[in-house]
């Protein structure tokens, strides 16, 4: 009997992985949304065809017995393969609508508090597994992006509601969405399939038309020849917008549809087709004005990509020291008129500075309040801060030591080490000692780079990569 080997995960991260994989995969032939994608640009076209031609073929058959019994076999035919493009798009609308509700499991709690914390554990598990700019780092970002673009798109719309900043009709009808924690089932559900699923599909789905062979032939070139992710002139760029923007749009309103209604109640089916008729046009609405920018409800996506850009940057020259000016694009854009300020400030608010997942190095303080000659890291593990430069974190060392049961501290902004003032601050300890310090948590120090001395980041990767420090969403 072979012995069981035990996951290097705990459940909830072997979960967003599992999902991750659901959506973007890293190898294909397993069944995800994108390869569903891929399926429906490369392959469906055909069957489409051929549908229509027995179509044509059906309509030319003249009404002799002879011919009647041809005309017989090619509505079999036509049936069949009609019958086969209908399971297909059920397929895929499952499995997207599985993917929705997997999400919703991770990231919802039965509070709205709860529900901040799991999304703030969602959102820090993604950005805990990567690890820089290392070998493949651009490939494994633009897997993450989807989910991590969707939870933030659930809670910047939550914040709207709770704000009363909405304007939108479809999202009027859902003005009591935060009502689904009072425990009335039905809110819970009109919410899921009416606002949730669709937003969480638009964001999934959003750059789906870079799946398309029209794509995939710019960006890689005819023989995969070509670096995917260069910077592209302008005409290439020009060219994927268009692509990107035709196909996703082209996705989502033949490639999905609604889901299937079982039982056969006629009022009730009518209203399960009503339904989800609406949500599936809202879904196109908000998706189509993500690229158009039209009546501003696109920018509850637009937001979260532009910030997931920063965040999970796909870019050559991406650094980790980057991420927490993702906030700042968003506030620039926001004063430039670029985005609805409003909804800018709400996401900030939200995010704060710095990214769930992010390695805060701080100096610490003794009982008496009094800042201590060393530093000590942490991680970003809760989204609110109070002010948006002093994260809420889940200390990571105590005395220069790793530990698994830290506290949740708010990290303020005089003791952070990303601000350079504070920084200046430890180099009065002496650059022996600091040596001293950085050897004792960093495998990877290089005495010699004088910079590193007092670093105003680090990396959690490691620490979270083992299975007792992946709790750091607990109550600590």
């Amino acid at each position: 009997m072979s012995k069981k080997v035990e996951s290097p995960d705990n459940i909830y991260t072997q979960q967003v992985k599992n999902l991750v994989d659901l959506v973007y995969p890293q190898e294909s032939g397993q069944g995800s949304v994108y390869e569903d994608a891929r399926h429906f640009f490369t392959v469906t076209p055909s069957l489409e065809d051929h549908a229509h031609d027995l179509k044509m073929q059906i309509g030319s058959v003249r009404p002799s017995q002879k011919e009647s019994d041809k005309a017989a076999q090619l509505k079999q035919k036509l049936k069949k393969a009609q019958l086969k493009l209908e399971e297909e798009r059920l397929e895929r609308v499952g499995r997207i609508h599985e993917v929705a509700r997997k999400l919703l499991d991770l990231c919802e709690g039965d509070s709205y508090e709860e529900t901040q914390l799991l999304s703030a554990k969602f959102l820090g598990t993604i950005m805990l597994q990567t690890r820089g700019k290392v070998a493949g780092f651009q490939r494994f970002h633009q897997r993450l992006k989807p989910l991590y673009k969707a939870v933030l798109t659930l809670r910047l719309t939550d914040k709207m509601f709770q704000e009363q900043t909405v304007k939108n009709p479809y999202l009027i009808e859902h003005k009591n969405a935060l009502s689904r924690f009072d425990g009335d089932s039905n809110v819970l559900e009109k919410w899921q399939t009416g606002l949730a699923i669709p937003l969480i599909c638009a964001a999934i789905l959003q750059d789906i038309g870079l799946q398309s062979p029209d794509v995939l032939l710019l960006l890689r070139g005819a023989d995969n020849e070509l670096d995917e992710f260069r910077v592209l002139e302008a005409e290439q760029r020009k060219a994927l917008l268009k692509y990107n923007y035709q196909y996703t749009m082209d996705y989502l309103k033949k490639g999905l549809g609604i889901p299937k209604y079982v039982g056969n109640n006629k009022e009730e089916r009518d209203e399960f087709v009503a339904h989800h008729k609406a949500a599936n046009q809202f879904m196109h609405t908000i998706a189509k004005d993500a690229f158009v920018s039209k009546s501003g409800l696109g920018e509850l996506l637009k937001i979260p990509q532009i910030y997931a850009s920063i965040v999970l940057s796909t870019k050559p020259d991406y650094s980790r020291k980057e991420l927490p000016k993702g906030y700042l694009l968003i506030e620039q854009l926001a004063k430039k008129g670029a985005l609805n300020e409003k909804l800018a400030e709400a996401f900030i608010k939200i995010v704060g500075y710095f990214p769930q997942g992010f390695g805060i190095t701080f100096i610490p303080v003794n009982e008496r309040g009094e800042e201590k000659n060393q530093y000590e890291c942490a991680v970003v593990s809760r989204l609110n801060p109070s002010h948006p430069a002093e994260p809420i974190c889940r200390v990571a060392t105590r005395n220069l030591t790793y530990i698994a049961s830290g506290n949740d501290e708010v990290i303020q902004r005089a003791r952070n080490l990303f601000f350079a003032a504070n920084q200046k601050k430890l180099m009065r300890i002496g650059k022996d000692r600091l040596i001293e310090i950085m050897s004792q948590l960093s495998k990877d120090f290089d005495p010699e780079n004088i910079e590193q001395l007092v670093p105003p980041f680090w990396e959690p990767n490691d620490f979270f990569s083992f299975k007792k420090n992946q709790n750091m969403w607990n109550k600590g």
